[in-house]
Parts: C-alpha cells; sequence; structure tokens
C-alpha cells in the first residue's frame, strides 16, 4: 500500500511537471545546470516531485523519504538491498535512477545497493539549486537556476 501513496505524490505533479518544459532547453550560461552532467541535471529535474508535502519546498528529509519508500517498494524479499533486478524494478518506478543507473548508487561495489547507498549519497540537485545551503530547495532557488523540469517522471504517467 505504500507504494500506491507514492504513485498518487508522482501523478498529482505530473500536469506541473509537463507544463514547466526541458531542462536541457532551459539552461542558460549562468546557470549551475549548463555546466552538471546529465545525472545532476536529471536530479535537479526530478527535484521538484519529492516535495511530499506540496508546499513549494524541497527538502533533504523529503528527497530521503520520497527514496527511502521507492527503495522499500522495490526491495521485493525485504532483505535491506536490491539487487540489479530490484533497482530495475525501481528505475522503472522513477526515470532518476534509470538515468544514473545502478552503479552510481553502488557506492562500495558489490553488486547491491543499500537503502544508505541510496539516501546518504549526496544529491546533486542541492548542490546544483540549494544556494543558500539549508537543504531546503524553494522555488525561488529552482527559478533562480533556470531549472525547469521535464515533466517525463514515469510513474503516475
Amino acid at each position: 500500500m505504500r507504494n500506491r501513496g507514492v504513485r498518487t505524490r508522482a501523478a498529482g505533479v505530473l500536469p506541473l511537471l509537463v507544463s514547466l518544459g526541458t531542462i536541457q532547453g532551459c539552461a542558460t550560461n549562468k546557470s549551475p545546470l549548463a555546466t552538471a552532467s546529465t545525472v545532476d541535471r536529471e536530479f535537479a529535474a526530478a527535484a521538484v516531485t519529492w516535495d511530499l508535502n506540496r508546499d513549494g519546498n524541497v527538502t533533504c528529509d523529503e528527497w530521503k523519504q520520497y527514496a527511502s519508500d521507492l527503495f522499500r517498494a522495490a526491495d521485493v524479499n525485504h532483505d535491506g538491498v536490491l539487487t540489479r533486478e530490484e533497482f530495475a524494478n525501481l528505475a522503472r518506478q522513477d526515470r532518476l535512477f534509470e538515468v544514473a543507473g545502478f552503479s552510481y548508487f553502488d557506492a562500495d561495489g558489490d553488486g547491491q545497493v543499500t537503502l544508505s547507498e541510496v539516501v546518504d549519497k549526496p544529491n546533486p540537485a542541492f548542490a546544483l539549486l540549494d544556494t543558500n545551503q539549508d537543504c531546503v530547495i524553494s522555488p525561488e532557488e529552482r527559478r533562480g537556476s533556470d531549472s525547469k523540469s521535464p515533466g517525463r517522471r514515469k510513474r503516475g504517467s
């Protein structure tokens, strides 16, 4: 049932995402996104989907909760780690994980991904967009970076 709530949250932001345009087309030379990697831009584009309380601000805690919910839903045998097959299920739920890939999150290279490897890894969206480094990405910070979400989240579409 928890997975259904995550799906509903993602579906609720889909119209907003579609209306905002694409991140690659919106990053200007003044934007930190102009020189960001594809994976970093994907994180920045996805940030709006982590606003779980829908207050317009995206916090580090909201990211960790969002990622934790997806992780737990993908961990079909409930052993606390994702195999490549389980990670593929996660990637089908959110394109961010597809673009970043299994190896991005498998920090120790042991062939499995733990929850800690996902939620404790520094999130590039906060490095790029959180200009005052308070662990909150405000709507103003998203606009200031010319970040526009691309509307290509898989969940709820």
